[in-house]
């Protein structure tokens, strides 16, 4: 693999396969392509001036709202909030924000893999400095457990590890009664193939429900949350 094409592609789906295809056919090792994987998206996502884009999210704030919101419709009472791949914070002040105008107190925390982007979060949000920790989260444990566990998705491990990603959340991070929030994302109703959800189903996961909404100039669209209980 050409590590230097890899970190130079534009577009974050061109460089998911090109480094994704590097993995599977053994050029770089499973540390490889979480050490790049870190370099690119930090990258990426400070190349930004705005807290959205900073935080991998291309759209306007009325977009990102949108997008995001299914995550606060899975909250139905108070309790602690983690972000898995928080970067720069600003999902966690928003479930703040939005859970706090429901009436529900959340106190929120983030993880992240990249020292960079934690460095951007502290600097954001110094009343939370203390509520972030940096580690990869198919190994990091938290001292204590998380009422709410949201993860955006499980592309943050290669593909044969993400039922491990998802066991060990629920067992380490996830308190007894509360909720693993996978999600949202874009899709065709009737459809979880391309965000990697059946794959989930088809090896043993139960799902407890979902959170969707239709998206608001095309029907043929949902924003989709999946929601696991513990």
């Amino acid at each position: 693999m050409d590590r230097e094409h890899a970190l130079s592609l534009p577009l974050a789906s061109d460089f998911n396969r090109y480094v994704n295809a590097a993995l599977a056919n053994g050029e770089i090792t499973k540390d490889e392509w979480y050490e790049i994987n870190k370099i690119y998206f930090t990258a990426l996502y400070l190349s930004h001036d705005n807290p959205r884009a900073q935080s991998g999210h291309g759209g306007s704030a009325q977009h990102y709202a949108f997008a995001h919101l299914p995550i606060v419709d899975a909250i139905y009472r108070d309790g602690t909030f983690l972000d898995v791949g928080c970067a720069n914070g600003h999902l966690m002040e928003m479930v703040h924000q939005w859970a706090a105008a429901l009436g529900f107190d959340v106190p929120v925390f983030g993880l992240d893999i990249s020292e960079g982007l934690l460095g951007l979060a502290k600097s954001r949000l110094p009343h939370w400095s203390e509520h972030f920790s940096l580690g990869n989260a198919l190994y990091w444990k938290p001292e204590h457990k998380f009422d709410y566990v949201h993860i955006g998705g499980l592309g943050g491990v290669p593909e044969d590890d993400e039922r491990a990603l998802f066991d060990h959340l629920l067992e380490h991070y996830v308190a007894d009664g509360g909720r693993l929030i996978l999600g949202p994302a874009w899709q065709h109703e009737g459809d979880d193939r391309s965000f990697g959800i059946q794959r989930l189903l088809d090896s043993g996961v139960t799902l407890s429900g979902y959170v969707e909404k239709t998206h608001y100039n095309r029907p043929d669209l949902i924003r989709k949350a999946w929601l696991f209980d513990k």
